[in-house]
């Protein structure tokens, strides 16, 4: 049906137009809703807490247009006008999911030719809401065509099952007798198994039903007339399943073509894609939304931008000592191939020339790195896990010039831009040798023995014909002569520094290390020349690998793999822009000598190459407009729906400038500057601060434990117990009725497995309190909120005491539980955690650590430079524009700039070393703070709802050391700064946006901005 559907119906043919909503028609679609839900209410026996109260959450609706010149229109007639892309920025708790489920429901009332889909965060979610418009507008899931579906991926169907039914939600309608919309796109039964015998069942099924999500609907095959035929790898064509238009499991993609409501997840759209049985071509979810929607809403719509953003920034496994890594498998592929195909295509020729040359890089990385046969200094060089062929020979040159690799906290401004001159002109060489197309096939110069950048080619070279190169004598002599010959000085260099660091250490108590400080403070010529090969043997690899992947068309045909980079869309490889960097690969990790015991993957033989090819939040940003160059059509309009969309310090969150702004009842202002805030750092039994933000990983489990029990007392007698009896004295005798059945506490930290680390040591240390202390589990890889994935093998057994899914988050204040422990980032957005008073069931939030981004985050470091990129393309005045004649000029000046902008993003480390580069609009101390004021805001929104006050902590001493030190030791004097205090830093950067000059801002941020100032026990 889907595909008659699609066939009557071309793309094209949707008409895409501007449209104006008043605010104000909402009101009745509002009253319809109670209405229904008042109905639903009497049918089903639903509790007070189920309904929505409708019109009361749209009379607290406060939206403003922004006018051109960024002042707030004051128009009393409250007008949306979608024309294009729509970014709508809104304090938490100022009603955004109000506002998009009320528009879904005018648009279903009232315009019955248009189609709205709505973006959510994760797959319950989607389910969710999909069952909740359902049952406004149907009456039985069994036989009503439902006018909302969600649309998602069915690779992890499976997993999308068991949360479905673990859920809250769905656990609820089963309790007051009530279907669930859910059941019906989740079906399993499976028509084709049906027609199995007994014997073919047990046979080819071992006797157990097909697992959800892994059906042949389009990969069946002719049963072989022979035993010889079936051990054949290729059993021909493949065939499309014949029950696919009556099976139960494909439910969904009949309801899709009539219903008017989509919903879907940003992992769908990128990644999934419609069954053959409907469309022949890759289209994916997200191309079919923009052709087939009048109305697109991304909801928090920097987190959509994030997920788009690290999907065109990938990683992939080249080998991992097994079969799963790319050349583990392609490899025997290839030498089969060539035995009885000597003779091939120029194309495919190349491709499997690459392909050798690849396994025989791989093999000299490995090799140099090895434990036994390699060098320990290489291994402690990539110790971080990572490293590429622009960090390696950066950090060459700086060891070259006689600097220490990372320069030590204290450095000036001045010595700094001093030994960046020093080091610039090493760094040219290598620029001009990673520059060029091929260094393998470079043309000699009239002196090429003189020419330090074809030495270096010559030497690559070198290192890819020989077999052996890793052992090799001549290879190590032939890096040698190049540094002695083109750096005669280097000796002398290195024993100044040598001196250097002597005299440092002998004025000093304790000697300071540089973020790297196991390896050996100077390096001799003998070291650097390993060094060097190193770094070229990786910018081979580097060479090699791009025609691999990006030449994959032109593999020998008994390669019938899918591209590496098959998680990437590759409709869009070609449509979105190309990084300024321009595609790369080589961020490679060598996971065996990477410190995190918990990675993925651990065999001492493991390389994981770093994809960047795209930007990838163009794919949203010019959503309304994404195929019109191609195809002459407009897209939807997009309404971009966040609470933190207006931090333009922020390259994580910042979207734009707002074209309205949705504020919270000026009574719900009132309150939430009324909350308090203070720094609340705890102390060790030698009253020395502690710390957690940047320890050593294998001292935070103990240090966790240490503030937990310092948080707790004796048996309760500390700030969790001093606190939950306030908050309940708060209540008693609450008049407004702001703090009534809101004696709970939100305790933030940065992973799951702290936040079982934090909770343990409470329940260890509160006897009486073991049952009500609850930390956060996650359901499944459907959300992606959460950056340590590694980490969901460890909850597929039993849950620990007092988990509880962050599916089931929202019901926390109608359970038992007064502590919860979760990470910030799971929690931060989208959920609802009410009492039953509909108001936030959490009274008090701690930040048990800091946030701070992981320095080699490769994905972080992409979405940074995909934000500066947009920020140079708005710069009539950027460097690369003035400096570059012509096109192509501008085009390797932005690249230069772009290259020398990832390193310096790749060399950073503490907090108080980070540096400004007005010529490259970087300002990662501004970046930093207003990145952590986004997640703080997201994460007290949670104590927000209902526009009630709140009482919020920062415990971890690093969000202000010299505070904390003040203190420990009132005789301290030193006052804490921006330079010194993230804390600061933050509240700086909210109170300049709240600023009376800044009307979008103050808007947004006042009433937290005026709590914030009166913070206590921070010296500033």
């Amino acid at each position: 049906m889907l595909r008659l559907f699609l066939i009557e119906n071309p793309y094209t043919t949707r008409s895409h137009t501007s449209f104006s909503l008043r605010i104000s028609d909402l009101e009745l679609d509002a009253a319809w809703i109670d209405q229904r839900e008042e109905t639903l209410a009497r049918q089903y026996g639903w509790e007070q807490t189920a309904r929505g109260h409708w019109v009361d959450r749209f009379r607290k609706i406060n939206f403003h247009k922004v006018q051109q010149n960024g002042t707030l229109f004051p128009q009393e007639e409250q007008i949306l006008e979608l024309d294009g892309f729509t970014n709508i920025a809104g304090m938490v708790a100022s009603g955004k999911t109000t506002v998009s489920q009320l528009f879904s429901v005018n648009v279903l009332r009232h315009h019955c030719d248009r189609r709205i889909t709505l973006v959510v965060s994760d797959v319950q979610s989607a389910i969710k809401l999909a069952n909740q418009i359902n049952w406004w507008f149907c009456h039985d899931p069994e036989n009503d065509d439902p006018v909302a579906v969600p649309i998602l991926g069915r690779s992890k169907r499976d997993a999308h099952l068991q949360s479905f039914s673990a859920s809250k939600d769905y656990q609820e309608h089963r309790q007051r007798g009530q279907p669930h919309w859910g059941e019906r796109w989740l079906g399993t039964a499976c028509p084709l198994q049906g027609q199995l015998k007994e014997r073919d069942f047990i046979q080819l099924l071992d006797g157990k039903a097909l697992k959800a999500g892994i059906e042949p609907c389009h990969t069946l095959k002719k049963m072989p007339k022979s035993d010889r035929s079936k051990r054949r790898k290729n059993l021909g064509s493949s065939y499309l399943c014949p029950f696919f238009d009556k099976c139960p499991s494909q439910q969904v993609y009949r309801d899709m073509p009539n219903a008017r409501v989509w919903i879907t997840t940003p992992g769908a759209m990128a990644m999934a894609g419609l069954p053959r049985h409907l469309d022949l071509r890759p289209i994916k979810i997200g191309e079919l939304v923009n052709e087939q929607s009048d109305f697109v809403v991304f909801d928090e719509i920097e987190t959509i931008i994030k997920w788009f953003d690290d999907t065109y920034a990938e990683e992939v496994v080249l080998t991992d000592g097994g079969n799963s890594g790319v050349f583990d498998d392609i490899g025997v592929k290839t030498e089969q191939f060539s035995k009885t195909n000597r003779v091939m295509p120029p194309s495919t020729q190349r491709w499997t020339g690459a392909e050798r040359d690849a396994q025989k890089a791989i093999t000299a990385t490995l090799t140099l790195l090895d434990k036994q046969v390699g060098h320990q200094f290489l291994r402690k060089w990539v110790k971080r896990g990572y490293f590429t062929p622009n960090s390696l020979l950066f950090k060459f040159a700086r060891r070259l010039a006689g600097l220490e690799e990372f320069e030590p906290s204290d450095t000036s401004d001045a010595l700094s831009r001093a030994n960046a001159r020093l080091v610039q002109p090493i760094v040219r060489y290598f620029d001009a040798l990673l520059n060029e197309d091929d260094p393998l096939r470079m043309q000699p110069s009239s002196n090429p023995n003189r020419d330090p950048v074809f030495r270096l080619a010559r030497l690559m070279q070198e290192i890819n014909s020989t077999g052996e190169s890793a052992s090799d004598e001549n290879i190590y002599r032939a890096c040698r002569a190049w540094i002695i010959e083109f750096f005669r000085n280097t000796e002398r260099r290195l024993a100044q520094l040598r001196t250097e660091l002597e005299n440092r250490n002998q004025s000093s108590q304790q000697q300071r290390h540089s973020p790297n400080s196991d390896e050996p403070d100077v390096d001799t010529v003998e070291t650097l020349a390993y060094r060097l090969q190193f770094a070229l043997t990786i910018a081979l690899l580097d060479r090699h690998t791009r025609i691999v992947f990006y030449e994959w068309h032109n593999r020998p045909q008994s390669i019938n793999d899918d591209s590496p980079h098959r998680r990437m869309p590759a409709a869009m490889l070609n449509i979105l822009p190309l990084p300024p960097t321009g595609r790369q690969f080589g961020t490679y990790y060598s996971r065996g000598n990477d410190d995190n015991k918990s990675s993925k993957n651990s065999s001492n033989n493991a390389l994981t190459l770093f994809a960047y090819t795209n930007i990838g939040r163009c794919y949203i940003l010019n959503f309304h407009c994404l195929l019109t160059d191609f195809n002459g059509q407009r897209g939807p309009n997009v309404l971009a729906l966040s609470g933190t969309s207006y931090l333009p310090d922020s390259t994580s969150f910042h979207v734009g400038n707002p074209q309205g702004v949705l504020m919270p009842e000026q009574g719900a202002r009132d309150a939430i500057a009324q909350s308090n805030f203070k720094f609340l750092p705890q102390f060790d039994q030698k009253n020395k601060p502690l710390r957690i933000s940047g320890s050593p990983e294998r001292q935070k489990m103990g240090l966790f434990q240490e503030i937990a029990r310092s948080l707790v007392g004796s048996n309760g007698t500390g700030h969790l117990g001093q606190e939950l009896r306030e908050l309940k004295h708060l209540g008693e005798n609450d008049l407004s009725n702001h703090w009534r059945d809101r004696d709970r506490l939100l305790l933030l930290v940065n992973s799951y497995d702290q936040a079982r680390w934090a909770a343990n040591e409470i329940r260890n240390c509160w006897s009486s309190k073991q049952d009500v202390v609850y930390h956060l589990v996650p359901d499944n890889i459907d959300t992606y909120t959460e950056d340590d994935f590694d980490e969901l093998a460890k909850f597929v057994k039993p849950p620990d005491k007092g988990a509880l899914n962050r599916a089931d988050i929202e019901t926390f204040g109608q359970t038992k539980g007064e502590i919860l422990v979760a990470p910030m980032n799971a929690i931060g957005r989208g959920f609802n955690i009410l009492n039953a008073n509909s108001k936030a069931a959490f009274g008090s939030v701690y930040f048990l650590t800091r946030p701070y981004p992981h320095p080699h985050d490769t994905q972080a470091i992409a979405q940074e430079m995909n934000r500066r990129a947009l920020d140079w393309v708005d710069k009539a005045d950027f460097l690369a524009w003035q400096e570059g004649d012509g096109i192509v000029q501008r085009a390797e000046k932005v690249r230069q700039l772009a290259a020398r902008y990832w390193r310096s993003v790749e060399q950073r480390s503490y907090y108080k070393t980070l540096r400004d580069n007005q010529e490259l609009l970087a300002f990662p101390r501004f970046d930093l703070a207003a990145t952590t004021a986004g997640l703080v805001i997201q994460a007290v929104g949670r104590l927000l709802r209902g526009g009630v006050p709140f009482r919020g902590y920062f415990v971890d001493a690093a969000w202000a050391p010299k505070s904390a030190a003040r203190i420990a030791d009132p005789e301290f004097s030193e006052l804490d700064t921006e330079e010194t205090s993230l804390l600061v830093a933050m509240l700086l950067r909210i109170c300049d946006y709240a600023s009376e000059e800044n009307t979008v801002g103050n808007a947004l941020y006042k009433p937290l901005a005026d709590a914030l100032e009166g913070i206590k026990d921070l010296h500033w």
